[in-house]
């Protein structure tokens, strides 16, 4: 008896000779002798199916990826190695699977497929942090903004978006994948689905063969068609035929080559170049800057427009406004011939030039536009593969207007200056050209009207200086009048009445520029929809005392030079919402806006928001700024200066977790070992009945003492009939072959029967000793 009270048997004497103690293994030998020694008949594969499916996938994949990264400028081809090297990894383990049984087989060829494509990401460059799952909607968003992005880009891409940078070589490595899977996967009686396999590798090298223009291009269409062939024949080629089919590739592919020319033209069957330009150009959407002062017609739908990369928050500039043209803010065309050789940054003190400028990286969503939006000043910009040239100080454009899919990167200054140094900063404004952003024109009475056509006399009036009284500058029919009496007989009367009135008691441009918006702040709202005395600036002022940022921007730069101090009105795109997980500012078409800039010697042109907070491109900024009230530099200048700060610190673990990849290899590497020995020790065969019984016994009770022979252990255990039925089918079955052997339910009773009396532990040493399916043999030997 053992330890728990149960009956051990010991190997019969005098029974029929068997390897086992109870009998055994008989004839199992010579037949595994039998299969080692097969020979193959003469017209075998020349290849065994998966290994020739294999050859032929790995030659097709890397001829395909290969190609893939070359839409990137310069080439990754290291990509496509790795990518080629995680597909075969997964063609493999899923050729193990394939040997499995049951569910298992379908579980190990899931968890290849996830495994696979996590490492397919990873060779596509994405970094191994976003594939934590707190990281997974940051990267889908990523994605879908990269594929969104590809209308319109031209390949090879070498341009700054990161997005479309990762989606490109990302298309390629997930292709790869795609094709293992389909090709390898396993199925009843067969493996893979070769045609769709075969529909993602043409895929594969189709794409960029259609966007590159690619030397010998006859040639790579003639590797194209050996490698079809391969993919598709291979595995079922006799070694017999393989010269008559190298023949018969060779042909085809000189027939190819014969007819590719004939076949190639000029005019393309689809100019699918100019498709994407039109199709990238009728999703954008456009802007005139110009101020009209009538009902806000621009678009708030919410479209996406700009992505900025940027240390620095700020308002996205698109274009200046530097005239003002007696009715409304309007461009400086005039100033395009000299704009080439100014200094944006002229009257910059060094320092605060070095310290203040930064570069941002813009990458295009739905804009379409003939200036390229900056921050501040632009002191240069780059757009790859693209020459861009300055139109008006810090204004740049380029050959074409930007449109969906362009990036670019520029240097910009975007001053942040203390309240004390621009008090400090002072008026002298001669010598840096300040004279252009001082005058205003006025119309000089009412309008005539001549037939259909109005007309007006206009004034050129510029103040001298800050607080000075203004000097005419060109007038028609004025000569010799005082500015002072110009104005006051114009339609700015009581605009320049109230500059005059808000000087008083100022001694800086600063705290001239303050009383400006205190004024605007107190009693004027915001609407979208302003009455018809809010279509001029001064009906603005004094009548309506109600619009949008055009009327508030608008009426601010024109107070400003009135009272002696350069200003302009800026367009273009307010902060807009802050991406943390991409560490992108959003720019969408409700943050277009307008704003006003003011120059201060030694500092430059500073921005000004004179809208009220609750106007829709503001709120986001006024949420923005409340949320991360203890984060950067925040001052206090009241709620109409525009603040640049950085935005919150967020954590950036760049580095790769070697630590987790590591051990998803060695998991890897495991399951795919642990797989080959189960399907080597499932071709073997269960152990033979009577030594899995053997061995079930000396689990679960110990030592075997002699005397004991099937029959005995059968009344041992007579107390539990179906363990009793157990070994009284063993042993009909060994003596009379044919039987059927023990049922299912006589090996459950047998199992209970030995974890009797051991409690939850000796339930386990039974499942242990008696799995319910039978135990698989050791090296193909029993135990003794």
């Amino acid at each position: 008896m053992s330890a728990h009270g149960l009956p051990v048997v010991t190997p019969l004497r005098g029974t029929p000779p068997a390897p086992g103690a109870f009998g055994g293994r008989a004839g199992a030998a010579p037949a595994a002798r039998e299969r080692r020694v097969r020979t193959p008949p003469p017209d075998d594969p020349l290849l065994p199916p998966l290994a020739g499916r294999g050859v032929a996938f790995a030659a097709f994949a890397a001829f395909g990826a290969l190609h893939w990264m070359l839409m990137l400028e310069p080439a990754t081809p290291a990509r496509a190695w790795r990518a080629l090297g995680v597909a075969l990894v997964a063609a493999a383990l899923l050729a193990a699977a394939a040997r499995l049984p049951g569910p298992g087989r379908w579980i190990a060829a899931a968890t290849t497929a996830a495994g696979g494509f996590a490492f397919a990401l990873m060779a596509g460059g994405v970094p191994a942090e976003r594939l934590r799952p707190s990281e997974w909607s940051g990267l889908a968003a990523a994605i879908g903004r990269g594929v969104d992005g590809l209308p319109g880009v031209r390949i090879p891409y070498r341009g700054l978006d990161p997005d479309l940078a990762l989606v490109i070589p990302l298309g390629g490595t997930a292709l790869v994948m795609v094709a293992a899977l389909l090709a390898f996967w396993p199925r009843r009686g067969r493996s893979g689905f070769p045609a769709a396999a075969l529909i993602a590798l043409v895929t594969l090298y189709a794409v960029p063969a259609v966007a590159l223009i690619l030397t010998a291009e006859f040639l790579r269409g003639a590797a194209l068609v050996v490698l079809v062939l391969a993919f598709l024949r291979l595995e079922r080629l006799r070694g017999r035929d393989a010269p008559a089919a190298a023949a018969v590739a060779a042909g085809a592919a000189v027939v190819a080559l014969a007819l590719a020319p004939a076949l190639d033209d000029d005019k393309p069957w689809w100019d699918y170049e100019n498709w994407t330009q039109s199709a990238a150009g009728s999703r954008s959407t456009t802007f005139s800057w110009d101020h009209e002062y009538g009902p806000l017609d621009w678009p708030r739908d919410g479209r996406e427009l700009l992505r900025i990369s940027s240390r620095n928050r700020a308002y996205w500039k698109a274009d200046d406004l530097d005239v003002f043209d007696g009715r409304r803010w309007v461009r400086d065309l005039h100033a395009e011939s000299l704009a080439a050789s100014a200094a944006p940054t002229a009257g910059v003190d060094a320092e605060r030039l070095r310290r203040w400028s930064f570069r941002i990286n813009v990458v295009v969503r739905s804009l379409r536009s003939q200036t390229l939006p900056i921050a501040g000043t632009a002191i240069g910009v780059n757009w790859p593969r693209h020459v861009t040239f300055q139109i008006r100080p810090g204004i740049y454009e380029g050959p074409r207007p930007i449109h969906r899919g362009d990036a670019y990167s520029a240097r910009v200054y975007v001053p942040q200056p203390s309240d004390r140094e621009l008090r400090e900063a002072g008026s002298a404004y001669v010598g840096y050209g300040m004279d252009r952003y001082l005058g205003v024109a006025v119309q000089l009475g009412d309008e005539r009207r001549v037939g259909t056509l109005r007309s007006a006399r206009f004034a050129e009036v510029a103040p001298g200086g800050f607080g000075q009284i203004p000097r005419l500058v060109n007038a028609e029919e004025q000569t010799g009048r005082p500015a002072a009496d110009v104005l006051a007989g114009s339609d700015l009367r009581r605009t320049y009445n109230l500059a005059r009135r808000l000087l008083r008691g100022t001694s800086t441009p600063y705290e001239y520029l303050r009383a400006v918006e205190r004024h605007l702040g107190d009693g004027y709202a915001y609407t979208e929809t302003p009455p018809d005395a809010a279509r001029s600036l001064d009906g603005f002022l004094f009548d309506a005392r109600e619009g949008y940022c055009q009327q508030f921007s608008g009426a601010m730069a024109l107070l400003l030079r009135l009272g002696g101090v350069p200003a302009r009105v800026a367009t273009g795109f307010s902060p807009g919402a802050y991406d943390r997980r991409a560490r992108q500012y959003v720019a969408r078409d409700v943050d277009a806006h307008s704003w006003v800039e003011a120059w201060f010697p030694g500092i430059g042109w500073v921005a000004f928001d004179p809208t009220p907070a609750s106007a829709p491109p503001r709120s986001q900024a006024s949420a923005f700024a409340a949320a991360n009230a203890g984060v950067g530099d925040i001052r206090d200048r009241g709620t109409t200066l525009v603040n640049t700060i950085a935005p919150p610190d967020l954590p950036a673990d760049r580095n790769l977790p070697w630590g987790l990849i590591v051990l998803a290899a060695a998991a890897l590497a495991a399951a795919a070992f642990a797989a080959r020995a189960l399907v080597r020790l499932r071709r073997r065969g269960p152990l033979p009945p009577t030594v899995e019984l053997e061995r079930a016994l000396r689990i679960a009770g110990g030592g075997l003492p002699p005397g004991l022979t099937l029959a005995a252990l059968e009344q041992r255990f007579a107390a539990s009939p179906h363990a009793a039925g157990y070994v009284r089918a063993l042993r009909a079955e060994r003596y009379a072959p044919g039987g059927g052997g023990p049922t299912a339910a006589q090996r459950r009773g047998l199992r209970r029967a030995l974890a009797r009396g051991g409690g939850a532990l000796g339930g386990l040493r039974a499942l242990r000793a008696l799995p319910p399916r039978p135990r698989l043999p050791r090296h193909g030997r029993p135990s003794a």
